[in-house]
């Protein structure tokens, strides 16, 4: 089972965020939506501030993700680490 979570967001709330509480190192190696205006994020535990201060987000399971990431708004798959 994979522990981690994954939140979608606004790229534009790309800037807000604390890369030291994530598992995503930086908005560069995040993985983004066909447009451009999405963004997913990781963490592992509970949600760190940094995202839990979002409105917009959206919070998803690994299995989730996998799903979400592989339809029509989004392209590729998550990177497991």
């Amino acid at each position: 089972m994979d522990s981690r979570t994954y939140a979608i967001l606004n790229t534009s709330d790309l800037e807000l965020l604390d890369y030291g509480q994530l598992l995503t190192t930086s908005a560069e190696t995040t993985i983004r939506n066909l447009k451009g205006v999405k963004a997913i994020v990781k963490y592992q535990g509970d949600m760190p501030p940094t995202i839990d201060e979002l409105t917009t987000k959206t919070i998803h399971t690994h299995e989730e993700i996998l799903v979400i990431v592989n339809g029509d708004e989004w392209k590729g798959q998550p990177e497991d680490e």
